[in-house]
């Protein structure tokens, strides 16, 4: 390993987007509703958005001299774009097509925190802009913080020639204005130049991932693993291709290795319930979905939803509509919301049906006698 400090920002990957959406066609909530996966893009028309932030961190845990970095990677659609933060935290992107991203914010010599963001109508304004609050106390900051070798670059990047790195940042540049197979273009010359860009062949796989082409989106992962074993990307994005073929006792595997890796990380931990869910370890299930609602509670695997289901196979509707109702709350412009809302109403309606079974078993008894 050698140090180079200045090399990081330029090799942050395409984020976990191991896009899976629901990953795999879940039954939920039993009989009542089946989750349907809209078309990537089907939502998003002709109309932009535009997306200010703004991150506060506790006085004395940041330096206003360090200038926050801010990624935004599309998870409905491919996109990648990036920003600085200015003094008092405040950013913005522009021309976005609604939908849900993940956000990672970047703090110098400390780390990076990821978080998930609905860039929809229902949190727009009236201008389309979708303004949010990110307020990190001491608590949360050490909760979500994620460490990583800031200062540390391996020989496998080093050995990356400039061509290849700039046939990368086209990419990236592609990306941000919407030209998917350009991006596509310059990711596979990226490729042909450097066999050893991890970074490349996990974007690639990220693309095919979100185009459903889930056994493609596998060879690409798999293939940056075979470049690099310890690189932590392909890993836990290889997890959601392998859950999106329904290979889940292969699935297991990886995303257990995956969270064990990162185990604060809310997609491993999401990935792994998923897992657990469907070999039918329930509880297990339940607590990797309660470790991702509390590091993302809007995260993009909908964990509420999947705690749903299995609260109503445990004949707990208490608790399935709580889940299903926090799922409205960060993702009111979803695909399933309105069947979520009709779930819902569902489930009110039985809670507040009167019990006649007591009075019914009474009334054989008066007969009896």
């Amino acid at each position: 390993m050698i140090a180079n400090q200045a090399a990081r920002p330029q090799n942050i990957p395409g984020y976990h987007l191991a896009r899976w959406e629901m990953l795999r066609r879940m039954v939920l909530l039993a009989s009542l509703l089946l989750v349907v996966l809209p078309p990537i893009g089907a939502a998003s028309g002709k109309e932009r958005l535009r997306f200010e932030g703004q991150v506060t961190l506790p006085p004395h845990t940041f330096s206003p001299k360090k200038r926050l970095t801010i990624w935004l990677h599309g998870v409905d659609t491919p996109y990648a774009s990036h920003t600085w933060a200015d003094g008092s935290g405040r950013f913005h992107f522009g021309n976005l097509t609604p939908g849900i991203y993940s956000l990672a914010i970047y703090i110098p010599d400390d780390g990076e925190i990821v978080q998930t963001v609905d860039i929809t109508r229902s949190f727009a304004d009236s201008k389309r802009k979708v303004q949010k609050q990110f307020v990190f106390d001491e608590e949360r900051l050490r909760l979500l913080l994620n460490s990583i070798p800031q200062s540390l670059v391996s020989v496998r990047q080093l050995s990356i020639p400039f061509r290849s790195n700039d046939e990368y940042r086209k990419a990236q540049n592609r990306l941000e204005r919407h030209d998917v197979e350009g991006a596509i273009r310059h990711l596979q010359r990226a490729v042909e130049l450097a066999p050893q860009f991890v970074e490349a062949l996990n974007h690639l796989g990220t693309i095919s991932f979100q185009r459903r082409e889930f056994s493609k989106a596998e060879h690409y992962f798999r293939q940056a693993l075979d470049q690099d074993p310890r690189a932590y990307e392909p890993l836990v994005n290889l997890g959601g291709a392998l859950l999106a073929q329904r290979r889940d006792r292969e699935a297991l595997a990886i995303n257990l290795h995956a969270q064990n890796a990162r185990p604060r990380d809310p997609l491993a931990n999401a990935q792994l319930g998923l897992s657990y869910f469907a070999v039918g370890e329930y509880e297990r299930a339940i607590q990797c979905f309660q470790v991702t609602e509390e590091l993302d509670p809007a995260h993009f695997s909908n964990p509420q939803i999947t705690l749903a289901e299995i609260y109503l196979r445990r004949a707990d509707s208490g608790a399935a509509l709580r889940e299903l109702e926090a799922f409205l709350k960060v993702h009111p412009d979803s695909a399933q919301a309105q069947t979520v809302r009709a779930a819902i109403d569902r489930l009110k309606n039985t809670q507040s049906e009167p019990d006649n079974s007591i009075n019914h078993e009474r009334h054989e008894k008066h007969e009896r006698v």
